[in-house]
């Protein structure tokens, strides 16, 4: 029996975000805050590996 993997890009869905996703902003960011954006946000690495990736602090990491 094969069961199906319900995988969603994100871990969230874009309808229950308490504000919507500022796409100006986002393609503001640089390559890397974006790429570790992206890997953050699907879940493949945490937030403080993501700051890392990145070259930021926690802190300002947290806040894009």
């Amino acid at each position: 029996m094969v069961q199906e993997i319900n995988k969603k890009k994100y871990w969230f869905d874009e309808e229950n975000l308490l504000k919507p996703i500022d796409w100006g902003y986002f393609n503001t960011l640089s390559n890397r805050v974006k790429s570790a954006l992206e890997l953050y946000m699907r879940g493949e690495i945490s937030i403080g590996r993501a700051s890392e990736i990145a070259r930021m602090s926690y802190r300002e990491f947290d806040l894009i």
